[in-house]
């Protein structure tokens, strides 16, 4: 009997799933998908993500399947731009497929038992246990229960696990993205090197990230409103390179570039559910909440929320028990910890989509690397970065020359 049972095995799922094992416990992760499986995403790892995957032991196999992102080139909708640099460590890019193969590997290693193509049917709660009931195998014609002292829905943005308690819906509002592997796209020539940096192109009403893959491909992807979604419906495709050429950052390069497989949809984005914490059941990664990705923090979020998740768990465990006020810690932990990402976001979102101060912040970082270094570790998550959110540093990054 399991001590913990995780739904889902995605990065928050596996990262909770791996610090639990590693601490003795019994847990057991469950997943409607079979590994490796696609997975929309940008591919981005900040360096955040780095220091959190060092911490539960999966840093060094991540790190040689990937390749290094130094920093951001920014590009704002006049096609001003600046070229960041991390002031310490690294992100990385590699596709999600192969980052969440090589997690869940990672908690099975580590002690946990994975068990794929399980899609959870329902949650029972009995006098101090959770009880979970699974539909197993591809024809999910396997009913199979398993019980626990507490749950971790870790299950992504329409969490099955966060409905069944009451936790809320999927988000209803929120930009989509459009994306895809692009090949023959090449870094900007000053980008030109063995490792470029990621890439962030903005204009008026939407924006473009592209980062460089390990087997060639490029991912780039579009973030739009859902109005201006619906009239890509009938001619994606055609929508999309349009959209992507009429970046002035992309415009030069993507007429060398093709469409590698299918273009890929999800959202709506940026949500925070009405809570992550009930009675025996913990809510982490994009179950509980989602930034917008401009800031490319979302596999953060993922990553550090699974963390605390595991040590709220644990510590839950050993004091024997499992009730709201004993998960409480939780829900604080997960608003000092995420508290400044989510409100710089809303600020990157306001500067972002009013073209005039984007390109003045981009010439500013330009003429002032200190400025530029201080804004990518912050939207970074490098550890020990000082925080932007105060007067100097925005009248610093505004300041009229």
């Amino acid at each position: 009997m399991p001590d913990v049972v995780v739904v889902g095995a995605g990065p928050a799922g596996s990262a909770a799933a791996a610090v639990l094992a590693r601490r003795g416990c019994r847990v057991v992760i469950l997943d409607r998908a079979r590994f490796p499986r696609p997975k929309p995403c940008g591919d981005y790892l900040n360096p955040g993500c780095v220091a959190v995957l060092d911490r539960i032991g999966a840093g060094g196999m991540v790190a040689g399947a990937a390749i290094p992102v130094p920093g951001m080139r920014i590009v704002a909708p006049d096609g001003t731009q600046a070229t960041t640099r991390f002031s310490g460590g690294t992100g990385y890019a590699l596709r999600r497929s192969v980052l969440d193969h090589l997690l869940v590997s990672h908690a099975a290693e580590a002690g946990a038992v994975a068990l794929e193509e399980a899609s959870v049917v329902r949650i029972d709660r009995e006098a101090g246990w959770v009880c979970v009931t699974v539909e197993r195998g591809r024809a999910r014609d396997r009913m199979e229960r398993y019980r626990a002292r507490l749950v971790i829905g870790a299950d992504g943005l329409r969490s099955k696990v966060a409905q069944m308690i009451g936790a809320g819906g999927p988000p209803l509002r929120g930009r989509f993205t459009v994306g895809g592997y692009l090949a023959g796209l090449e870094p900007a020539a000053d980008d030109a090197r063995a490792h470029p940096p990621g890439e962030l192109h903005l204009a008026s009403n939407r924006y473009c990230g592209a980062a460089y893959l390990p087997d060639g491909l490029a991912n780039v992807t579009i973030a739009l409103g859902r109005r201006e979604l619906l009239t890509w419906r009938g001619s994606l495709e055609t929508r999309y390179w349009a959209s992507l050429r009429s970046f002035p950052g992309l415009a030069d390069r993507v007429g060398r570039a093709n469409l590698v497989g299918g273009l890929r949809s999800t959202g709506p984005l940026a949500f925070c559910r009405r809570r992550a914490a009930s009675r025996g059941v913990l809510l982490a990664g994009d179950a509980a909440a989602f930034l917008d990705p401009m800031t490319g923090q979302g596999l953060y979020l993922a990553l550090r929320g699974g963390e605390l998740a595991a040590e709220a768990a644990a510590a839950a465990l050993s004091n024997g028990g499992t009730t709201p006020r004993s998960l409480a810690a939780y829900e604080r932990a997960r608003r000092r910890a995420f508290a400044e990402a989510l409100l710089l976001s809303r600020i990157l979102q306001y500067l972002a989509f009013r073209p005039p101060l984007a390109a003045h912040a981009m010439r500013r970082m330009a003429a002032h690397p200190d400025l530029a270094t201080r804004f990518i570790d912050a939207v970074g998550n490098v550890p020990g970065a000082s925080s932007i959110l105060h007067p100097g540093f925005v009248a610093g990054l505004l300041r009229v020359a």
